[in-house]
C-alpha cells in the first residue's frame, strides 16, 4: 500500500467515522440548532470523501464501485422523484427544501453519494464491524444526554420535548428511530465479539438505549421496538440457541412474562399504577378517538384525496402541504395552538404517494424489500455462515423502521443509520461491472471536475446559507435584546443573501414588524419603512410559492397589523383571501382573517361618516365570522371572534345568541383569556353591561388581578351605578398603593359625575 492510497483510506475512514457522531451535534447560534448544523456538517463531510473516494478508486480498481441492486433501487428512485419534482412547477423548494427540515432533492443526491462511498469503500465485515461500533458508541452517548435529562441535571442540555426525552436530536419520535437502529447493531455486534468485556457492554449499552427510547414516549417506536424485540427473541429459544437448555428457558419465561405484564397493562389501564407511570400510560392511551390519532387520520384521508389526483407521479419533494391545504379538514382545527400546518403525512406510504405517487412509492418499497430477499437467499444458499442470525437481524431492524415510519417521518438522524443497513445489504444483492464503470480514465475525469466545482459547490450549498441563517439568529437575539433597529438591519442581511431560508427569514421580519408597529416608543417614519419592507417582502414571498396558504394567511395577518400606516393593506388582504380560498376553502382561519379585514374597512368608513359602506363590511365580517364556526363549531377561537366583531360592528344584542350556543355545545369560554379579550371589545365599543358581565366573571376567576376590578369599577361607573362602582373602587384599596391613592380619586370622580357613556 502506497502513501497515497493510505492517506486516503485514513481521511475516508475519519469521514465516515464522524458521520455516525453527527446526531450529537447542537448549535444554539442556528436557526433550529438541532437541524441545520447536523445537515450543513452531514452535506460537507460527504462532498469531501466522496472526492476523496474518486481520487482512490482511480488509483486502485479495486476500489471501483460496482453498480449493485441497492444503487440502481435508490438512484431510480432520485430520478423519479426529480421528474415528479420538475412537473410539480416548484422545483427551486423541492431541491433546496427549508431549514426546518433541511432535506429536499439535495440531501438525497448526499446520501447516494454517501451509499456509493459506503457500498464500494467497506468491503470486509471487519469494516462493517468498525462502522457499527462507531455508530453504537455514538447512540450510547446520545443515551447519555438523554438520561441527563430524565434525571433532570442542570448541566445537561434541556429536553425540547418536556417530559419526554429529546437527546441532541430535539425530537423525540427521531430519538426513538435512531436508537432502535442502533440496538440491533448492538444486538449484531454482541453476537459477532467474542470478548465477554465487549459483550457487557453490548449489552449494557443496549439496555440503556431501550431504556431511553421507552421514556420517548413515543408510541409509534415503543410498538416498533417492542414488536421487533419480541420477534427477536423467539428467534433466539426457538432457533438460534434452541440447543442452549438454559438460554432457551430463560428466553421462554421473558416471552411469557411479556405476555403476561403486557396483557395486565392493557386489561388495568384505568389502574393508578398504569397511570401513573408515563410510559405504560403512553402506550395505553393509544385510541382512534385521541387528538393526535384524529389528527393523522384526517391528514391520511387528505393524502388519499391528493394521491387520487396525481396517482402516478405525485406532486413532487416538499410539497405535501398543497395537498394538505386543498383537502384541510376543519375539524383539525381545534383552537388558537392547533397545529394546523402539516408539511409531511406522518406516515411513510402517503408521504411517498404524494411526494413520487406510485412510482415512488412502489421503488421505494422495493428498495427497503428487495436487499433483505437477496440477503436472505445468501444464507439459504450459505446455511452455515451464521444460521440466518444477520437476515433475522437486519429484517426485524427494517421491519422497525416502517413501523415507526406509520406514524412519524424521516430526519437525517435516522437516515444515516437506515444507509448504513442499506450499504450493508448491498454486499449480499447483484452487481454489475463494466468496462466503462471500471475505467481509470473516468474516475480521474469525474475527480478532476470534482475538484473544479467543490468550491462553488461549497459556498453555494453550505457556507452562503449557513452564513444566512446565523444571521438571522442575531437578528432575533437583538430583539431579546430590544436592539430593534440592529435587529431589523440583520433580518434584512440575511434575506438579502438570497437563500432558500428566505421563506422562513420573511416570515421573521414580518412578525418583527408587526409586534413593533404599535410602540409608540419608535420613530413613526422608521416604523412606516419597515412595514412597507416587510410587506414588499412578502410580496416576493408570494410570487415564489404561489400554492403555499400559510403564505396568504400571515401576509393578511401581516397587513391586518399594520394597515393603519396604510389603508390600502385591508383592501390587499382582501385580494389574497380570494386567492386563498381558492388553495384551501376549508380554513377557518382565512375567514377570521378576512373578517377582520372587512370590520377594521367598516370602522374606518363609519369614521367617515359612510354609515351604509360601513355597514356592508360590517355585514360581510359577520358572514365570515359565521362561516369559520360553520366549518367548525367547537372552536372557542371563532366564537370569541364572533362576539369581538358584533360588539364592534355595534351588533352587540346579538352576542348572546353564540355565548348560548357555546354553552350548549359545553364550550368553555368562562376563562381569562376568552372573556378578558370579549370583555376589552366591549369596552372598546362602549358597551358597558356586557364589560360589567365579562369583568365580574374575571374577578371571580382571577381574584388577585387589580386590573380586572378597576375595569368592574369603570363599567358600573359608565352604566350610572354609582354606589356599586365605589363599593368595588373599596375593594381595590385591598391591594395597596398606588391602588388605594387611585380608588381614593376614582370615588371622587365618580360622586362628580364624570363619567359618562
Amino acid at each position: 500500500m502506497d502513501n497515497k492510497e493510505r492517506i486516503l483510506k485514513y481521511l475516508i475512514w475519519a469521514g465516515l467515522i464522524v458521520v455516525c457522531f453527527i446526531p450529537l451535534i447542537v448549535k444554539s447560534n442556528y436557526f433550529f440548532p438541532y437541524i441545520v448544523p447536523k445537515t450543513l456538517a452531514f452535506r460537507v463531510i460527504i462532498e469531501i470523501i466522496f472526492l476523496l473516494y474518486l481520487g482512490l478508486a482511480a488509483i486502485k480498481k479495486e476500489y471501483r464501485p460496482k453498480l449493485n441492486l441497492v444503487l440502481v433501487l435508490f438512484f431510480l428512485y432520485i430520478a423519479a422523484i426529480f421528474i415528479s419534482s420538475i412537473t410539480a412547477g416548484s422545483f427551486y423548494f423541492s431541491f433546496w427544501s427549508n431549514n426546518e427540515r433541511s432535506e429536499g432533492l439535495l440531501l438525497l443526491l448526499h446520501l447516494l453519494l454517501y451509499l456509493i462511498v459506503l457500498s464500494g469503500f467497506l468491503r470486509r465485515l471487519k469494516d462493517w464491524l468498525i462502522i457499527f461500533e462507531t455508530s453504537f458508541l455514538s447512540s450510547i452517548l446520545v443515551s447519555l444526554f438523554g438520561l441527563g435529562q430524565y434525571l433532570e441535571l442542570d448541566w445537561i442540555l434541556k429536553s425540547a420535548g418536556g417530559a419526554r426525552i429529546t437527546s441532541t436530536i430535539g425530537n423525540a419520535g427521531y430519538v426513538a428511530g435512531y436508537l432502535i437502529f442502533n440496538i440491533f447493531f448492538g444486538l449484531f455486534l454482541f453476537f459477532f465479539r467474542k470478548n465477554k468485556y465487549l459483550r457487557l457492554y453490548y449489552i449494557s449499552g443496549i439496555l440503556l438505549q431501550i431504556f431511553i427510547a421507552l421514556n420517548t414516549l413515543t408510541r409509534g417506536g415503543i410498538l416498533a421496538l417492542g414488536f421487533s424485540l419480541f420477534i427477536f427473541i423467539g428467534y433466539l429459544v426457538f432457533f438460534h440457541l434452541k440447543g442452549n437448555k438454559l438460554v432457551r428457558n430463560i428466553g421462554l419465561a421473558v416471552l411469557m412474562l411479556g405476555v403476561i405484564f403486557t396483557s395486565l397493562v392493557f386489561l388495568n389501564k384505568q389502574a393508578d399504577w398504569v397511570k401513573n407511570n408515563d410510559i405504560l400510560s403512553r402506550v395505553t392511551t393509544i385510541s382512534l378517538d385521541s387528538t393526535t390519532a384524529q389528527n393523522r387520520l384526517m391528514t391520511w384521508q387528505a393524502s388519499y384525496q391528493g394521491f387520487k389526483e396525481k396517482p402516478i407521479l405525485g406532486y413532487g419533494y416538499e410539497n405535501f402541504y398543497q395537498v394538505f391545504d386543498k383537502y384541510f379538514n376543519p375539524k383539525i382545527y381545534r383552537h388558537a395552538g392547533s397545529v394546523v400546518w402539516f408539511d409531511r403525512a406522518h406516515n411513510i406510504i402517503f408521504d411517498r404517494l404524494i411526494s413520487g405517487g406510485l412510482i415512488g412509492l412502489f421503488l421505494y418499497l422495493i428498495l427497503l424489500i428487495l436487499p433483505l430477499y437477496y440477503l436472505w437467499k445468501y444464507f439459504w444458499k450459505n446455511k452455515t455462515a451464521g444460521n440466518y442470525l444477520i437476515p433475522v437481524i437486519f429484517t426485524l431492524v427494517m421491519l422497525a423502521y416502517f413501523i415507526q415510519n406509520l406514524f412519524i417521518f424521516e430526519a437525517l438522524v435516522t437516515y444515516i443509520p437506515l444507509f448504513l443497513v442499506l450499504s450493508f445489504l448491498s454486499q449480499f444483492t447483484p452487481a454489475w461491472t463494466g468496462r466503462f464503470s471500471q475505467s481509470r480514465k473516468i474516475y480521474l475525469g469525474m475527480l478532476a471536475i470534482g475538484i473544479i466545482i467543490f468550491l462553488p459547490i461549497l459556498f453555494s450549498v453550505d457556507i452562503k446559507p449557513a452564513s444566512a441563517n446565523k444571521t438571522l439568529v442575531d437578528g432575533l437575539v437583538k430583539i431579546q435584546l430590544k436592539e430593534y433597529q440592529e435587529a431589523d438591519n440583520q433580518i434584512i442581511k440575511a434575506i438579502e443573501m438570497n437563500t432558500f431560508g428566505n421563506q422562513e427569514y420573511r416570515q421573521r421580519l414580518a412578525e418583527f414588524v408587526a409586534d413593533i408597529v404599535d410602540n409608540q416608543e419608535l420613530d413613526q417614519d422608521w416604523r412606516k419603512e419597515i412595514a412597507e419592507r416587510a410587506e414588499q417582502e412578502y410580496d416576493r414571498q408570494i410570487e415564489e410559492k404561489p400554492q403555499n396558504t400559510r403564505n396568504y394567511l400571515m401576509f393578511m395577518r401581516f397587513l391586518n397589523r399594520t394597515y393603519k400606516f396604510k389603508l390600502e393593506r385591508l383592501d390587499k388582504s382582501l385580494a389574497l383571501f380570494e386567492k386563498a380560498i381558492e388553495l384551501s376553502p376549508t380554513r377557518p382561519q382565512l375567514y377570521n382573517e378576512v373578517g377582520y379585514s372587512q370590520l377594521y374597512l367598516g370602522l374606518y368608513y363609519q369614521g367617515q361618516g359612510e354609515t351604509e359602506k360601513a355597514n356592508e363590511f360590517f355585514d360581510q365580517s359577520i358572514a365570515n365570522m359565521r362561516k369559520a364556526i360553520d366549518l367548525n363549531d367547537r372552536v372557542i377561537e371563532s366564537y370569541v371572534n364572533m362576539a369581538m366583531t358584533l360588539f364592534i360592528a355595534g351588533r352587540s344584542d346579538q352576542v348572546q345568541f353564540y355565548l348560548d350556543r357555546m354553552d350548549e355545545k359545553d364550550i368553555n369560554y368562562h376563562e381569562e383569556d376568552s372573556l378578558f379579550r370579549m370583555a376589552n371589545s366591549a369596552v372598546h365599543a362602549q358597551e358597558y353591561q356586557w364589560s360589567q358581565k365579562f369583568y365580574q366573571e374575571l374577578t371571580e376567576l382571577v381574584p388577585e388581578n387589580p386590573q380586572y376590578w378597576i375595569n368592574l369599577a369603570l363599567s358600573y361607573a359608565y352604566l350610572g351605578q354609582k354606589e356599586k362602582a365605589i363599593e368595588i373602587a373599596e375593594k381595590i384599596k385591598e391591594f395597596g398603593e398606588p391602588y388605594d391613592r387611585q380608588a381614593d380619586l376614582f370615588i371622587e370622580k365618580v360622586l362628580a359625575g364624570e363619567f359618562k357613556k
